[in-house]
């Protein structure tokens, strides 16, 4: 099955197997320092748990977006970031994908990561709601 990616007005919506519901991820938005530490903790996590880069380049697209829901479950179980830090669990798949995505482009796990406004993680601080 081919992997089909659509937006709604929340996030993204990736569908990446027949037979599994698709996989919604939203954008984790730094607004305090809690949330860069609640951030360092999920990446330090998603390194420690993954392949090296250059091997999860070589991934056929479907699988690596499961691997992106494994990471995240695994993340979830670990942290409980909905009780313990307000964040969902579509804003901890937007962490993993975002350090994945990262590390594939850098072909090694970056010592920086840059944050845009178009980047699953992004730094809301100075920002007016």
């Amino acid at each position: 099955m081919a992997v089909t990616i659509s937006q709604d007005q929340h996030g993204t919506i990736i569908q990446y197997a027949g037979d599994k519901r698709p996989i919604k991820i939203e954008p984790f938005v730094i607004k305090y320092e809690e949330d860069s530490e609640i951030l360092q903790q999920v990446m330090g996590f998603v390194v420690r748990e993954s392949n090296a880069p250059h091997h999860l380049a070589k991934m056929e697209e479907s699988k690596f977006y499961a691997l992106v829901e494994r990471l995240s479950v695994m993340a979830c179980r670990k942290f409980s970031p909905l009780r313990n830090w307000g964040v969902s669990k579509q804003e901890i798949r937007g962490i993993v994908l975002f350090v994945l995505q990262a590390g594939i482009a850098a072909g090694e796990w970056p010592t920086a990561y840059e944050i845009r406004h178009n980047t699953f993680v992004q730094d809301g601080r100075g920002r007016l709601e």
